[in-house]
């Protein structure tokens, strides 16, 4: 096998990204099925994999987490789950603050949201990964992860507002 062109770049890449990774695997399979440090291993390898295949993606953060992405699925399906495939994620959401009503709320608020947009919330918000970066990972256009992340920012004021609106009594 022919050494990796951007081994340096994969070695960083894992020291900056390692724990990342495993903060996202243990939000998907929180239930403690799924080992994220092993999911974190078999991502990095299958990039190695696809970087010696000829894949030359333009951001490796993003070729990461998209690895990343469709191993945490392969391990839902694995676990034969018929229910959404994309865990909660609002803890990150959040502040790690003493529980509280509010955060509770917004948990919850954000839990409710189509998995799709929960998806790009939390690569925006929690991953920081960019416009373009979300794209790539999640092999959609960029408009399309601009359209996401407005409904879903859109979805949550919504409900805010809705939650927040004084109760009427105009009978």
């Amino acid at each position: 096998m022919e050494a990796i062109q951007n081994q340096p770049d994969l070695e960083q890449l894992f020291r900056e990204s390692a724990e990342d990774l495993a903060r996202y695997f243990a939000r998907r399979h929180g239930d403690g099925s799924e080992s994220p440090q092993d999911l974190v291993q078999e991502t990095f390898l299958e990039m190695a994999r696809g970087m010696e295949r000829g894949n030359q993606p333009r951001s490796l953060r993003a070729y990461l987490f998209g690895v990343a992405r469709h191993l945490s699925l392969a391990a839902w399906k694995r676990r034969d789950h018929e229910r959404d495939h994309v865990v909660e994620a609002s803890a990150d959401f959040v502040a790690a603050a003493a529980p509280d009503e509010r955060v509770s709320a917004a948990r919850e608020l954000i839990e409710s949201l189509p998995s799709l947009h929960r998806e790009v919330l939390e690569l925006r918000f929690t991953q920081q990964l960019s416009y373009a970066e979300i794209a790539e990972s999640l092999d959609i256009p960029v408009g399309t992860v601009r359209s996401r992340l407005h409904h879903a920012i859109a979805m949550v004021r919504e409900r805010i507002a809705m939650e927040d609106a004084p109760m009427t009594n105009d009978q």
